[in-house]
């Protein structure tokens, strides 16, 4: 289902090639709803042992339910995330994450592109339309993704939480963890703002509302967003069609997107 909230403001923001950029989420946006997270891809390509995958699945059953509802306030929110994404951080260094679980992880398919997203961004490389991806998963596992399907491109930059490594095991996570609802706090760095500066227009895509705040209160003046909700739709379409200019149900797709913007 297609529900358009916003008409006179996609009426007045023409994306052009040349006027806008791309802010998307990826973890259930440039990916299936029902495709793995890039956290649990690892545990599902049994590349980590039983006890891991006993934990992972404990702290999920505990943490998603809060992240996803919309009746719980923000602030108590950002707690209940900020626990869970640390907490699942030192599982990695309690049962020693290895570098190449990542790669064997992804050779094993468990992450799928929604459909018309792989498309997308390579039509977003033709029109050179910069394309961020700023993620609360693992930067490493989407990097792999793309590598691993010939989709990451030279106009696309991820902005997510990195595992750096030594000696094919994990050492550390680079800089400040981001998080489901902390996404406001990410900053790019000079070159990406350079590519921007000309482009005044966005296009958002995200999965969660905590998504919208990949952007400035400022910028969503002349940001188009689309959210694609497939969890608790019922409970949360009316938070959803508050919020987001564009909302698309059922497996909504990029083509839909694009059939509505005429982007390309």
């Amino acid at each position: 289902m297609i529900y358009i909230n916003n008409q006179d403001k996609i009426n007045r923001i023409k994306l052009d090639s040349n006027n806008f950029y791309v802010v998307a989420d990826f973890d259930k946006t440039l990916t299936e709803g029902t495709s793995n997270s890039t956290w649990g891809v690892l545990a599902n390509a049994n590349q980590v042992g039983t006890e891991y995958k006993e934990k992972r699945i404990a702290l999920y059953n505990k943490y998603r339910p809060i992240e996803i509802d919309q009746t719980i306030s923000e602030e108590e929110k950002s707690i209940a995330m900020t626990e869970w994404w640390q907490a699942h951080i030192n599982l990695f260094y309690e049962y020693g994450l290895k570098q190449e679980a990542i790669k064997n992880a992804i050779a094993d398919g468990n992450l799928k592109y929604r459909q018309g997203a792989k498309e997308f961004l390579k039509k977003m490389c033709e029109l050179n339309v910069p394309v961020i991806i700023i993620s609360a998963g693992i930067g490493n596992v989407i990097e792999e993704f793309l590598n691993n399907e010939n989709n990451y491109f030279s106009n696309i930059k991820i902005v997510s939480n990195f595992i750096e490594f030594e000696n094919g095991m994990i050492k550390s996570i680079k800089g400040e963890t981001i998080h489901a609802l902390n996404k406001n706090i990410v900053s790019l760095d000079q070159e990406s703002k350079n590519a921007l500066s000309n482009r005044k227009n966005i296009l958002l895509l995200g999965d969660g509302l905590a998504d919208l705040k990949m952007i400035s209160e400022e910028e969503k003046e002349n940001a188009i967003t689309v959210g694609f909700l497939e969890e608790k739709i019922e409970e949360n379409l009316r938070y959803f069609n508050k919020e987001f200019d564009i909302v698309l149900t059922n497996k909504g797709t990029l083509d839909d997107v694009n059939n509505i913007l005429k982007i390309y």
